[in-house]
């Protein structure tokens, strides 16, 4: 099904087009106007294969675009350097666009838009026609829905916004269709064109160049407008991505503070904690069964999983995160600041034999840092750090760590003393 694509910073283009193969035999425009004919086609792009490569042609309907359309798939020409390559991209309103190449041209029935159960079928699909799936990179910003697939994937990012980044203004105007007809155009315009003369023509042009203008400058409009709203909705939702440390650490040692460190034969090995989650892992000893553990178990915890080791038992624990306000921009303190306190409780733990690692790099929470703009300057920071020493001291490290900072990741060395390792991100203004 046709769809409008709003493309960031240039205008509309389409997705979903029918592509057909021009194997050539009778001339690849002959083959075109019969297949206008049928369609009733007032717009064509043809797509022409490297070498000796097959073509293909797209046509569009007068009643599905009155303007001259933009054919989205070729935006992707322009913005990926391989022949054969599959993309897969949110587009918005729980939708995703699904395209594909092979050998420089369109795959077959690859260009579509629709729900994401729908459009994964169809990748399915196109990635078992091939004998090794990993020949053909997937460019996607839904990586957790390819997880699944019992491949072995080249998968890189490609989103809406990288993809208008990528783009420069010729390659907008490359992808345009161009009109069709079947008739015999040339000698009919030529009549035309006498028969109104010159000063007719140069209303026209007129009145087409100012309506283009006022239709370009009203795009471009919607495209700074809809980019602002993203991006402030994207970094408000990477600045709250974690709950504060001083908040989440508490919560994980509440959850396994009274471990036991055998069950039935199976000695607790790892613990991990991380999200709303902590997962323990058993190892096994003589004797253990898996009927053994879930015999041994306490009652009010999940489910263990068991996979083809039988000498594990991997056991996650939910963990239950308090609410915490919702970080803003306003909020956050500079980036100096953060790294004032970072240090100076870093230079305190040291003493006490924690070791913290501050941040050494910093990154734009949001937006592309490649193609940064002055505009895009308020844009808060992420830095990651590291903590690590002994469990007693791991509440009060916390306790002192930032408000803004959050926790990815807690293990614990379960030797005689106890450790942690902690792995964090901290959160400021420019």
């Amino acid at each position: 099904m046709l769809t409008q694509l709003q493309v960031p910073g240039f205008g509309t283009a389409l997705m979903g087009l029918d592509w057909l193969t021009l194997p050539g035999l009778d001339g690849i425009r002959d083959e075109i106007k019969q297949l206008g004919r049928g369609a009733d086609a007032a717009w064509e792009f043809v797509w022409k294969g490297k070498g000796q490569g097959e073509s293909c042609v797209a046509l569009v309907s007068r009643a599905m675009s009155k303007k001259r359309p933009v054919a989205a798939a070729a935006l992707l020409r322009a913005a990926i350097s391989e022949d054969q390559y599959l993309t897969l991209i949110e587009i918005g309103e729980d939708r995703l666009w699904l395209f594909a190449a092979q050998d420089g041209v369109p795959m077959p029935r690859t260009d579509r838009v629709g729900p994401a159960s729908e459009v994964m079928r169809q990748v399915r699909d196109v990635l078992n026609r091939f004998s090794n799936p990993a020949e053909l990179p997937i460019y996607t910003d839904q990586q957790v829905l390819l997880e699944p697939l019992p491949h072995s994937l080249d998968v890189r990012h490609l989103s809406l916004q990288t993809l208008g980044h990528s783009l420069h203004k010729r390659d907008f105007t490359k992808a345009a269709f161009s009109r069709h007809t079947s008739l015999p155009v040339i000698p009919l315009l030529l009549c035309l064109a006498l028969l109104a003369g010159g000063c007719a023509y140069y209303v026209y042009q007129l009145q087409a160049e100012e309506t283009a203008r006022r239709d370009a400058a009203l795009v471009r409009e919607q495209a700074i407008a809809q980019r602002k709203l993203e991006l402030a909705n994207a970094v408000n939702a990477a600045i709250n991505a974690t709950v504060p440390a001083r908040l989440s650490v508490p919560a994980y040692l509440e959850t396994t503070r009274d471990l036991k460190r055998l069950l039935e034969g199976w000695r607790l090995t790892g613990l991990e904690c991380a999200a709303s989650t902590c997962t323990l892992i058993y190892q096994a000893q003589a004797f253990a069964t898996w009927a053994g553990y879930l015999a041994a178990k306490p009652k009010s915890w999940p489910a263990p999983i068991f996979d083809s080791d039988t000498q594990k038992v991997t056991q996650p624990l939910p963990v239950e995160l308090p609410s915490s306000p919702a970080r803003t921009v306003e909020s956050l303190p500079p980036r100096d600041a953060i790294n004032q306190k970072l240090g100076n409780l870093a230079q305190v733990s040291k003493v006490l034999g924690v070791t913290l690692t501050l941040p050494s790099v910093w990154a734009r929470v949001a937006g592309n840092a490649a193609a940064a703009v002055p505009e895009d300057n308020w844009i808060p920071m992420i830095g990651t750090f590291s903590a690590s020493g002994s469990a007693v001291l791991l509440q009060d490290l916390a306790a002192r760590l930032p408000a803004t900072s959050g926790v990815s990741s807690v293990t614990f060395k379960l030797d005689d003393p106890l450790t942690f390792e902690l792995k964090g991100t901290v959160y400021a203004n420019p």
